[in-house]
Parts: structure tokens; sequence; C-alpha cells
């Protein structure tokens, strides 16, 4: 099959899932929907919704690479084409007036849960993903549970295929060096490996607020990454920092390399999981690096939290607390630390990150399920 699948000015992201690279991860979406399908023998061609082309000799993966208002052409090349969030939703919606058998939309979702308290924003996002997923070739939903629910709800010839969305698990188990660490950073770092801290990376839905309040009440040390600032509003998290009297006890980075955050997970004593999971699967990315680099993981419960205990991850590896309980996070948190490192623990940390989480398991996997459902609604 040809597929055609979104791109934003990042080939790069996409070609690197070729390869292993020593200075970087293979990331995992462009992975599950480059790589693993080349490599399992279908063509792939990508649209770029951030404007032009391109122009370097070898586009590679991709047979072609259509500017932002060539869909119309691109969709007549293809087979299927693979699309997220509101922009597959206006697609899968164009196509609804034609017979099933000319659909080609394969809509991608994070979102697939009953209402709980959720934005009005969010609200609107999950109804219109309900509703257009009747009318596509298919729904790609993130973990078990929203297959689940949504197999419940949708007409039994509307395929719904999981995506066990894996890392590099390689990369991040690879022990890290001080020479990882930028030169502007050492001081801070140096002052860092003196105690034990958390670490808590990523961006939307994390709750800083938590994680504040979290420090102010245990005399656990805070390491706070984020890669897009504006997303998880660290203007604000550095102000509250300061103002609180905490800049001894919590250190924010942003925009940092992945040795530096890979040197960063190695040496932390648990990721906090301060992350609001209850209706889409965020915060999973990290809490599969920090479990393939050797750190037991805190989180609050949700679809993260249950997606990995579904496969079978211990309670010692993955502890969580009710959604918003402080206390009890809290309570968890300090006792996971006080038992790191445990070298075993660790082992068992990278061993079922290998096992269960390894993008060059669950891709293929992945294109398996795809192909089976695509051609049984061919």
């Amino acid at each position: 099959m040809h597929f055609l699948v979104a791109i934003g000015n990042n080939l790069d992201e996409w070609q690197d899932t070729l390869r292993h690279r020593e200075d970087k991860p293979r990331l995992p979406l462009p992975y599950a929907f480059g790589a693993a399908l080349v490599n399992g023998g279908h063509k792939l061609s990508a649209i770029n919704l951030a404007g032009g082309v391109d122009e370097r000799v070898s586009c590679a993966p991709f047979e072609r690479i259509y500017r932002s208002n060539e869909m119309s052409i691109a969709m007549r090349a293809v087979d299927v084409v693979s699309l997220w969030g509101s922009f597959g939703i206006s697609a899968v919606l164009r196509q609804a007036v034609l017979p099933k058998r000319r659909r080609q939309v394969l809509l991608n979702s994070y979102v697939w849960q009953p209402a709980r308290g959720q934005s009005f924003l969010a609200a609107r996002l999950r109804i219109a993903t309900h509703i257009a997923a009747r009318f596509g070739r298919g729904v790609v939903l993130m973990t078990e549970e929203q297959v689940q629910y949504a197999r419940a709800k949708l007409p039994m010839e509307v395929p719904v295929v999981a995506l066990r969305c894996g890392i590099d698990t390689a990369y991040y188990a690879k022990v890290p060096s001080l020479s990882d660490v930028p030169d502007e950073h050492r001081r801070s770092v140096e002052r860092l490996l003196k105690a034990p801290y958390v670490i808590m990376p990523g961006d939307e839905l994390r709750l800083n607020e938590d994680a504040l309040a979290v420090v102010e009440h245990t005399n656990l040390h805070l390491v706070r990454i984020s890669q897009y600032s504006s997303k998880s509003r660290t203007d604000i998290l550095k102000q509250q920092v300061a103002t609180r009297g905490l800049s001894d006890r919590v250190t924010v980075f942003e925009k940092i390399s992945y040795p530096f955050l890979r040197f960063l997970l190695h040496n932390a004593a648990c990721y906090a999981g301060l992350v609001d999971s209850s209706w889409q699967p965020a915060g999973w990315t990290v809490a599969c690096e920090a479990l393939a680099s050797g750190l037991p993981i805190v989180l609050y419960e949700g679809l993260v939290s249950r997606e990995l205990h579904g496969l079978g991850i211990s309670k010692s590896l993955v502890r969580t607390a009710p959604m918003r309980d402080l206390p009890a996070f809290q309570r968890i948190l300090v006792d996971t630390v006080s038992s790191h490192p445990d070298p075993k623990l660790s082992a068992e940390a990278r061993c079922v990150a290998a096992r269960f989480l390894n993008l060059e398991i669950t891709g293929p996997h992945f294109v398996r399920k795809l192909e089976e459902a695509l051609l049984l609604s061919a």
C-alpha cells in the first residue's frame, strides 16, 4: 500500500528513523508511521503542512513530499491517508459522502474517552473525533483502553487499531558520561549530583503547581525539563520557584540536547509523573524513556499507568496515586526515592522497556495490525 502522512518541516526527524545515531534517538511517531511502514514493504509520501517542499536530492523515506495546498493531488496518488487531530477530522468529513470503499483517511487520535472534567476545547475535540471516526477508513488510538471504548461505540465495519508507541530503548539504555553535560550547566549539575533528585520532563498537561507543592511538603529536589517553554509555561514556573523560595531545590532546564536529557534521567532517583492523563495518554513517551533509563516511576492514575500495568509491568516499577491526590503521591514518591538506587530494580526497568516498549518491536507489530485492519475493510 501507498500511505500519505503529514509532516511539518521536519524531514530530518523522519530520515533519522532509518538509522541509529549516537547523538539523538529515533522518534516514536516518525518511526511508527515512517521507517516501520517502509520496512514492512509499503510506500510512503508526505504532505508538508508547514508550507513548502524541501528541495534536497533525497526525500527518503518518502517517495514524494507535497506542498500544503496539494492535498487533493496527493490523495489521488496514494491508497491511505494517515492524519492526526483536527486536520484529520476535516479530511474525514470531506469524504463522508463517498462510498465506504473510496474513503481513504485513517484518523489517528490521542483522544477517545468519556468526558471527565475536560475543558471546553478538549470536549469539543473528543466529540468531533467520535463523529468523524464513523466515516473514516479506520481509527488509530494510543492505548488498549481507548481501543476497547471505541470498539464498543463504533460500527464493526470501522477498523480500530492500537498503536503502542515505542521509543528508542537502546539509546536511553546507553550509560551517559559527564561529557554529555553542556559547559553552561556543569555547575548546576555538580550541585544536583550531591543529593537524590526526582525528574519531571515534558510540556503539555504537566501539573507544575503540583510539582512545586510536592517539593514544599517534602525534602525532595526536583529537576523540571521543558523543550517547548510556551507550552509548559516555564516563565510562570520560574517566577513561582523564586517567589516561594525553592531555588535551592528546583532546577529548571529548557531546550536541552538528547544526550543531556539522557544524563539527567540516568542520574535521577525517580520519574515524577505529575501529568493529567485522564483523557489522553499525556506523559507516555517520558514514562517509557524513564523506564528505559532504569528509573522507577510514580504516576497519577490514568491512561498511561493503566496501559503500562496492562502490559504486565510490575507495580514496584510503576507506582500510582489517585489523580490530584497530592498527599498520596508525595508518600509514594518519597518511599520510592528512599529505596533508590536499587540495581535490581534498575535492571528490571531496562529489561521491561526493551521487551515491551522498544520501537523496533512495537513498530512492526503496529504495521501488521494496520495491514490486517485495512485489508479487512477494503
